[in-house]
């Protein structure tokens, strides 16, 4: 199948609510990108979520930096998420490990469609799959649409 057509063969009413993890990386980009184009085209809700990941013994004032531009990113894909038409926007900040966080959200929110990049902001280029993407689509109860 070519180009990025591929949601028209998809069943609209599949898809209740749609939740897409955002780490501000390029691949992260485009997973955004096919989850505003599925939400739109299936009239569902987008929970943009983001989570600050803990790395052992930051300070105080990293650990309110890293939230501070969580908070940031969060925003502006929220503007960029209604720019694009869409209605229902909600946007959810965590701290921990990101596959625990997303699949603890995508269980409490009741969603039925992950999305997010094959590799995240600091993953190696030489890494098919991430350790987050590779956790979700092995534990997640719902499906998991992985965008390279």
């Amino acid at each position: 199948m070519s180009g990025h057509y591929w949601w028209c063969l998809l069943k609209v009413d599949a898809f209740q609510k749609i939740l897409v993890a955002v780490d501000d990386s390029k691949i992260s980009n485009k997973a955004f990108q096919y989850a505003c184009l599925l939400a739109r085209n299936s009239r569902m809700p987008l929970q943009i979520v983001h989570v600050v990941e803990e790395f052992g013994n930051v300070g105080y004032s990293i650990s309110k930096e890293l939230e501070m531009t969580g908070k940031e990113i969060l925003q502006k894909y929220q503007a960029r998420a209604k720019s694009l038409g869409l209605t229902s926007v909600k946007t959810i900040q965590a701290r921990g490990n990101p596959s625990e966080e997303i699949l603890k959200i995508a269980d409490r929110e009741n969603v039925d469609t992950i999305i997010v990049g094959s590799r995240g902001r600091y993953s190696s280029k030489d890494i098919l799959l991430g350790s987050t993407s590779y956790k979700l689509v092995h534990y997640s109860k719902c499906t998991a649409i992985i965008v390279k």
